[in-house]
């Protein structure tokens, strides 16, 4: 399984200014606390569901950051919702989803048509290393049963229809199905896993979209007992139909055939994965990284005895800039214009972060007649 490294440090995100002492929304001096210490937002969070009302309270008091942590100044909030209040907007779901599955529906059987995949629909400039909310809305989670009945994230994808989330095959069989558990549910349209209540600024994100698996397709060629790890692509069908929005839409997949951008040329890896610290990232984070000579590639895994194919590219090879583990199955993404398009899957290196040794990626255009196929037969 792959990490998310930087020399850099993703998780120590640099502090928002914020002040010990600042206003309520209700014109009460209070301080500018963790959202988790404050008492009275605790209890807000406890009565599901959080009405829109209290949402916009809880923007309405943000005065900072420290770390990935909202701060608040903490008060109490308005025991009356106005009238004008808008709709309810159901909590992050702390238990199993609904296992009712949609009707099949035809268009599910094709990755999504160019003009409603690949788009950001956000207008702000994003820089850095932290993603934004809706910065890559396609980016999922993958949730596994372990043994003592818990739910933990190991792998990541991309959602590219209502249906189906593009992923690696050692994320859906194999050692991993043993060693951590059944791979169950996915997450759509998260940012930061420590809270239920996504903000930056005065932006929060919608609740996440958790739905169970229906079913798992690996690869036929993939076999985990293979270094190399040829064919390390699998297909996961959701048994319901995710909902497109600012937070969770699909990315474009590759035409057939679509030529690989030249050597030197920047591509970008985003997930959850490890960081310097040793620890999984609690939000989103993202990475720009070259794509790496194939050949010189070919030749330095090759004394490794992996013997890299024609399906396979590598990006990378700058020391501590890598993608490592947590990261398994998440994408090597190009934009193009405005449209973004997963090119690879994240699927092996050498170390992590190790300087001359790029990772290796499945390369999606070599598949796309094995994805097209595997959608066709499956969505009947």
């Amino acid at each position: 399984m792959k990490c998310f490294i930087l020399i850099l440090g993703l998780f120590l995100i640099a502090d928002s200014a914020f002040s010990d002492q600042c206003i309520t929304p209700l014109g009460q001096t209070s301080n500018c606390i963790s959202v988790y210490e404050c008492p009275e937002y605790l209890a807000a969070f406890a009565q599901r569901p959080l009405s829109a009302y209290a949402r916009h309270f809880i923007q309405q008091s943000h005065c900072g950051f420290h770390g990935s942590i909202l701060y608040v100044c903490c008060g109490p909030l308005p025991s009356q919702t106005p009238d004008t209040a808008t709709p309810t907007i159901r909590p992050r779901p702390t238990l199993p989803p609904d296992a009712d599955v949609d009707p099949t529906v035809r268009e599910d059987s094709f990755p999504e048509r160019r003009g409603k995949c690949g788009i950001e629909r956000s207008d702000r400039i994003f820089g850095g290393i932290i993603a934004d909310l809706d910065e890559f809305p396609w980016m999922a989670l993958l949730g596994y049963r372990t043994k003592s009945d818990k739910v933990t994230y190991q792998c990541g994808g991309v959602l590219f229809n209502h249906r189906y989330v593009l992923t690696a095959a050692h994320c859906v069989t194999g050692k991993i199905l043993t060693v951590v558990g059944k791979l169950e549910r996915v997450r759509l349209g998260e940012y930061d896993t420590q809270t239920d209540l996504d903000c930056l600024d005065d932006d929060c994100a919608e609740p996440v979209q958790e739905i169970l698996v229906q079913a798992a397709y690996p690869h036929s060629g993939f076999s985990h007992f293979d270094i190399s790890r040829p064919d390390d692509i699998a297909l996961v069908r959701l048994t319901k139909r995710a909902r497109y929005s600012d937070f969770v839409s699909p990315i474009c997949l590759p035409d057939y055939q679509q030529p690989l951008p030249p050597v030197g040329d920047e591509v970008l890896v985003a997930g959850w994965g490890k960081t310097l610290k040793g620890k999984s990232s609690p939000v989103k984070v993202k990475l720009s990284i070259p794509i790496y000579d194939k050949r010189e590639c070919v030749n330095k895994y090759a004394r490794l005895k992996a013997y890299l194919t024609d399906k396979q590219l590598c990006a990378g090879g700058s020391f501590a800039k890598d993608s490592c583990n947590g990261d398994s199955g998440g994408p090597l993404m190009k934009r193009t214009g405005d449209i973004w398009t997963s090119i690879g899957v994240v699927s092996f290196g050498y170390g992590c972060g190790r300087k001359g040794w790029p990772g290796v990626y499945v390369s999606v255009a070599s598949y796309m007649d094995w994805i097209q196929d595997k959608l066709e037969s499956t969505n009947v």
